[in-house]
């Protein structure tokens, strides 16, 4: 427990550092969106895509993790969209909201995600971490256009638009980047490695920051239920799902703690900025991510040390 939490505190400092630095105004807001921006679409897609290509595919378990992680967002995904109705009902919620229930509840802070197991398993859990990440983030992207777009105003988005919205995703096509040069087993030169290294080196940190500055602990119990429904299914549920679906197909120990801690961190912050462009109730989502960054915590501890971390 102890190398678990050594590992998990310099996460949660940064993230308190962002949120300081926002509150105190050290940081001006033009700025925090300039440093998003930077990290979203450079630093962060250089580090998966440099991680990826430098990585030894043939003896990562690509297809445990990536069957893994489905079955288990299958499963959430589908009761979530089964029992809208019931669910809507029970929390008064409108299609909006409902819609901002599902994205806090399936989707994964990335940055969160691969700061933590970069500190405890290193470059071996940074492979099955991007995999992860090539295997959901498609299809959570997806899947969320569609859920914000109905419930937003009833109608099903077409085609083109999520193909659309999938390819411009750098983060989808960093990852795609990466593997094809795996794949070809040509060495990338050392000025260029050494670049990508450079640049990608910065992309935790500052991902931490930008996440700690977003928070506004003020207005995270306004809609007390959802905020606390959400994070129930988020951060308990999901990774609970994981476990019981790595042990029923049988996976090493390096990839069930990869895969659960994916599951196990908050939801993405971008979330809030898909909420905001097709209609989405975008300050619930701002809360929810408050309220799950602030009770991860407190599980994410106790979650890893019980996968074996």
């Amino acid at each position: 427990m102890l190398i678990t939490l050594s590992a998990l505190l310099p996460v949660f400092l940064t993230i308190l550092l962002g949120y300081l630095l926002c509150r105190f105004n050290v940081v001006k807001p033009d700025m925090w969106l300039a440093l998003e921006h930077v990290t979203y679409y450079v630093l962060f897609p250089v580090l998966l895509a440099k991680t990826l290509a430098t990585a030894d595919l043939s003896s990562a378990p690509v297809l445990g993790i990536s069957v893994i992680l489905l079955i288990a967002v299958t499963i959430l995904v589908t009761g979530l969209l089964v029992f809208r109705k019931p669910l809507m009902s029970w929390l008064d919620l409108s299609g909006p909201a409902f819609s901002s229930l599902f994205q806090t509840s399936t989707r994964w802070n990335t940055f969160a995600a691969l700061a933590i197991i970069a500190a405890l398993y290193g470059d071996p859990g940074l492979t099955l971490g991007a995999i992860g990440i090539i295997t959901l983030i498609p299809l959570l992207n997806v899947l969320s256009v569609v859920v914000v777009t109905i419930c937003a105003d009833g109608t099903t988005p077409r085609p083109a638009r999520l193909a659309y919205l999938v390819a411009k995703n750098p983060i989808i096509w960093s990852c795609a980047l990466g593997i094809v040069w795996n794949l070809t087993g040509i060495d990338l030169p050392f000025p260029l490695l050494s670049t990508l290294t450079l640049i990608g080196s910065g992309a935790l940190g500052i991902g931490l920051l930008t996440l700690g500055a977003g928070l506004d602990p003020v207005s995270a119990f306004d809609r007390r239920t959802p905020v606390l429904v959400s994070s129930a299914l988020k951060l308990l549920l999901m990774p609970f799902l994981v476990w019981v679906t790595a042990r029923l197909i049988g996976t090493d120990q390096l990839t069930q703690s990869v895969a659960i801690i994916c599951a196990a961190v908050p939801a993405a912050n971008a979330s809030y900025i898909l909420a905001r462009q097709l209609g989405g109730d975008a300050p619930l989502i701002a809360s929810t991510i408050t309220v799950q960054i602030i009770a991860s915590a407190l599980t994410l501890p106790f979650i890893i040390q019980f996968a074996g971390g």
